[in-house]
């Protein structure tokens, strides 16, 4: 019968267990992956503030021109 079983449900005996409540498998390098992403995360947001910061500079310098015109 357990022969029948596998076959029936070919490669998805290990997600049985998950399926019916068990342990799910843990990725060894989760923890290294989520702190890379974080990471990512945090040197887009600086890069993006950095940018922010330029344009606004460039703004300020425009409509200092502006009012140096008049």
């Amino acid at each position: 019968m357990d022969f029948v079983m596998k076959q029936a449900l070919g490669g998805a005996t290990k997600d049985m267990g998950k399926m019916l409540g068990g342990e799910e498998e843990k990725d060894p390098d989760a923890q290294k992956k989520e702190e890379e992403r974080q990471e990512a995360l945090r040197q887009q947001e600086e890069e993006r503030k950095a940018k922010h910061a330029r344009m606004e500079a460039e703004r300020e310098k425009v409509r200092q021109q502006i009012r140096d015109k008049d």
